[in-house]
C-alpha cells in the first residue's frame, strides 16, 4: 500500500514538472537587454572617458552573472559528489543557471578583443609605458600580457561552458532514458570537474579582477571570489525556490526544501564574511606596502562607506534575519533577503572593481544600462534552457529522497 502511495505521488510529480514560461516575459528580457546594452554603448561615446567607465561598467555587471553560474556549477558538482539526496527537486535550477554562463562570457568577449588591440584603461598592465621602469611590472610581465591573458581566459571559458553543458545535457538525457547509471558518472567525474573550476575560478579572479591593481597581490582572493559566488547562485536558488513554493508550481518543491536552501544560502554567507575578514586582517597585520594600498583606496574618498555598507548589509542583516528557522520558511522574507545579497554582491564587486577607474564612488546611467543588459541577457539564457522541459531530474533515482525530505 505505501509502496503504491510513493509510486503515484511520483507519477504526479513528474506530469507537473514541465514548465510553462509566458513568451511575453522572453521577450521583454530580449528587447530591454538589447536596448540596453545598445544605449550603454551610445552613452560612452558621448562622455568623456565614456569607454573607460564602459569597460569598467562591463566587467562589474560581466562578472555579477558570471559569480551567479560559477556559484551554480559549484552547487552542482558538490550535490553529485557527495551524493546528495535532497537537493535533487531543486537542482535543475542550478544546472540551467550553470549552463548559462555563455552568456556573460560572450558579452565579455569585446573587453578581450580591445585588450589584444593595445587598449590599458581597464588593465594598467597593458601599456607599455607603465610598464616601462616599473620592477614589479616588469617582473610579471611574463604572466601579465595580452596574449597569454587571452589563452588564458579562453581556457577559462571553455571548461566552464563544457562543464554547464555537460551537466545539463546528461541530465535532461537521464530524464528521457531513465537510466540510472547517468548519476553514477556523474558522481564519478564530479571530483575533478571540482578541481578543475576551483583552478580556473581562482586565475580567473586574479587575472579579471585583482590585476586591475597590477601592485596588490592576495592568495586568499580565489576563495574570496568563490565565496562570493557561491552566495549569488544560492540568492538565486532561494528565490526561484520560493516561487515554486509561494506557487505550488510542483508537489516536490515545498517549504522543506526552501529551509534547507535558505540554510546553506546563510552557511555560505557566513563563510563569505569569515574569508573577507582573513583577508583585510591578514593585510593588516602584515603591514606589507603593496597589499595595504589596495586597501586604503577603499578607506578614502567615501569608499569607506561602501565597505561599511559591504560590513552590514553583507553579513550584520542577514545574519540576524536569516537565522530564525520561521525566516528561512517565510517565502516573502527569503525573496526580499536573497535579492539583498545578491545586491550585496554586485557592490561587493563594485567594491573590488570601481575603485580602479575614479577615486570616488561614481554611479549612474552607465552602471544602470549595462545592469540591466546583462541580467536582461542572462535572465533570457536561462530561461530560453528552461522552457519546454522539466525543472525538475525526474528521472533522478534519488527524486523519491528527494520528494519526501524532512527537515528535522
Amino acid at each position: 500500500m505505501a509502496t503504491t502511495s510513493v509510486s503515484t505521488n511520483l507519477d504526479n510529480v513528474r506530469d507537473r514538472s514541465t514548465t510553462t514560461l509566458p513568451q511575453r516575459l522572453s521577450g521583454i528580457l530580449k528587447i530591454a537587454g538589447g536596448i540596453a546594452i545598445v544605449a550603454s554603448i551610445a552613452l560612452a561615446f558621448s562622455m568623456a572617458d565614456g569607454t573607460k567607465r564602459l569597460a569598467h561598467a562591463w566587467l562589474l555587471n560581466g562578472w555579477f552573472t558570471l559569480t551567479i553560474s560559477l556559484g551554480a556549477l559549484f552547487f552542482v558538482a558538490i550535490q553529485h559528489l557527495v551524493r546528495a539526496g535532497w537537493t535533487v527537486t531543486t537542482r535543475r535550477i542550478a544546472e540551467v543557471l550553470g549552463a548559462s554562463i555563455s552568456t556573460p562570457l560572450l558579452l565579455m568577449l569585446p573587453l578581450a578583443g580591445v585588450l589584444l588591440l593595445g587598449n590599458s584603461e581597464l588593465f594598467p598592465w597593458n601599456d607599455p609605458e607603465v610598464v616601462a621602469g616599473d620592477k614589479i611590472l616588469e617582473g610579471k610581465s611574463g604572466y601579465l600580457n595580452a596574449p597569454f591573458f587571452i589563452a588564458r581566459a579562453l581556457i577559462y571559458a571553455v571548461s566552464w561552458i563544457y562543464c554547464g553543458r555537460w551537466y545539463l545535457r546528461a541530465s535532461r538525457k537521464q530524464d528521457e532514458t531513465g537510466d540510472s547509471q547517468t548519476t553514477g558518472r556523474l558522481e564519478s567525474r564530479s571530483a575533478p570537474v571540482l578541481l578543475l573550476l576551483a583552478i580556473t575560478t581562482t586565475f580567473a579572479a586574479f587575472d579579471w579582477l585583482m590585476s586591475l591593481d597590477p601592485h596588490w597581490f592576495s592568495t586568499i582572493f580565489g576563495i574570496y571570489v568563490f565565496s562570493a559566488s557561491m552566495v549569488a547562485a544560492l540568492a538565486v536558488m532561494a528565490i526561484v525556490t520560493a516561487i515554486m513554493v509561494r506557487t505550488k508550481a510542483t508537489p516536490a518543491v515545498n517549504h522543506e526544501h526552501l529551509h534547507d536552501v535558505v540554510k546553506m544560502l546563510y552557511g555560505m554567507n557566513c563563510f563569505w564574511a569569515y574569508i573577507a575578514f582573513s583577508q583585510y586582517l591578514l593585510i593588516w597585520y602584515a603591514n606589507i606596502p603593496e597589499e595595504t594600498i589596495w586597501l586604503k583606496h577603499r578607506q578614502e574618498y567615501s569608499w569607506d562607506a561602501v565597505t561599511v555598507a559591504l560590513a552590514i548589509g553583507h553579513f550584520v542583516v542577514p545574519f540576524i534575519i536569516l537565522m530564525p528557522r520561521a525566516v528561512k520558511r517565510n517565502t516573502s522574507l527569503v525573496i526580499l533577503m536573497s535579492l539583498g545579497l545578491l545586491a550585496m554582491n554586485w557592490l561587493d564587486l563594485y567594491w573590488i572593481i570601481y575603485p580602479q577607474f575614479d577615486k570616488a564612488p561614481v554611479f549612474g546611467l552607465m552602471e544602470v544600462l549595462s545592469f540591466v543588459g546583462f541580467v536582461s541577457l542572462f535572465g533570457l539564457a536561462a530561461l530560453s534552457r528552461l522552457r519546454g522541459t522539466s525543472f525538475l531530474p525526474i528521472r533522478d533515482p534519488r527524486l523519491e529522497e528527494s520528494v519526501g525530505h524532512v527537515v528535522h
